[in-house]
């Protein structure tokens, strides 16, 4: 039986359904849901076929989907992710993919007699970290088209405060930073071990993490899983991407900022021990692993920090990355 997205079904869920996140000083969404083009962790077996292309034509088949791709991006406005690059949507009744529109435009001169979808080759159909699946072309006139992109859908809690609000310590925000430290401390040691193999095999695949924004990793706090998001298309020399990877889970920008404001002391000390047990199974994960550090942006950022002191045993920053080659970290 075919499914059909009415105009009721649309007016209904943009009633019943919120708008994006908003941050005013507070974190009022639990979940966050964000999609890219590239690499990232690994997904369950059983759930790789259930979001491949394939699977997106099939349902395709059986929903007006194509007829409300429009009417479902441009009136329902369900942002789920927002970044520099566009923004993901939604589907109404669907946990598997995910639209997104380009803020570069997604107009083009494309001649199409109807709607259809082409397949996009997946890069990497045994991982999931949002890639894209299948364009979707809505013919507009004779000679054009409006184009959107379906994506595998992500899920999880964003690692941290958002990077643009990481100067604001304020009692919400450090209350969510303690919060999330919290629950990645907690985590066991096999997650930093996944972790470690998800950063290896997106570096050797020449792909870059882009550990700028929290919300590029996700911690999926049912499987205890990190989830990486916005893969950057090439890797710029020799980095491993580790010691970037850590700086994130520690939500870096908002724990640094944090660290050195003239904040609670009891708090402070608080965070630095939350952030000591991630630093520390995390380098235990590493260990195990064989992996080493490398100089990046956010690592060195971390070294020169405090955040690295009571692991490392050390103040300056010679000091710190003379401890980290002692270690064999680097």
């Amino acid at each position: 039986m075919k499914v059909s997205y009415s105009n009721n079904i649309i007016n209904s869920y943009l009633s019943n359904t919120n708008k994006s996140p908003k941050f005013n000083n507070t974190l009022n969404k639990d979940v966050f849901v964000k999609s890219c083009s590239f690499k990232g962790n690994k997904c369950d077996v059983n759930n790789i076929d259930e979001k491949s292309f394939s699977e997106f034509e099939k349902w395709c088949n059986n929903t007006n989907f194509l007829e409300q791709v429009e009417e479902i991006v441009e009136r329902t406005g369900r942002i789920l992710g927002s970044g520099f690059e566009g923004e993901t949507y939604e589907i109404p009744n669907n946990d598997n993919w995910v639209i997104k529109k380009y803020k570069r435009g997604n107009f083009f001169q494309i001649p199409n007699e109807k709607p259809k979808i082409v397949e996009v080759k997946d890069i990497s159909p045994e991982l999931n970290i949002g890639q894209t699946i299948a364009r979707v072309e809505i013919p507009h006139g004779n000679r054009f088209s409006y184009v959107y992109y379906i994506l595998k859908k992500q899920t999880g809690k964003s690692c941290g405060i958002p990077f643009e609000f990481a100067d604001q310590i304020t009692p919400n925000f450090v209350n969510e930073h303690i919060k999330y430290l919290q629950a990645i401390s907690n985590c066991p040691d096999s997650t930093f071990e996944k972790c470690i193999q998800d950063t290896a095999y997106i570096t050797k695949q020449g792909y870059e993490i882009d550990c700028c924004n929290p919300y590029n990793l996700m911690f999926n706090t049912d499987k205890q899983r990190i989830n990486f998001v916005d893969i950057n298309d090439k890797l710029k020399g020799n980095n491993t991407q580790f010691g970037n990877v850590l700086f994130a889970l520690l939500d870096g920008h908002f724990g640094i900022n944090f660290a050195e404001s003239d904040y609670s002391e009891e708090l402070q000390n608080k965070s630095q021990e939350l952030s000591d047990k991630i630093i520390q199974k995390f380098i235990k994960a590493m260990d195990k692993a064989g992996t080493k550090f490398t100089n990046g942006t956010y690592f060195d950022k971390l070294v020169q920090s405090s955040l690295l002191d009571n692991t490392l045993a050390a103040n300056s920053i010679d000091e710190k990355y003379k401890a980290l080659k002692a270690k064999g970290l680097m």
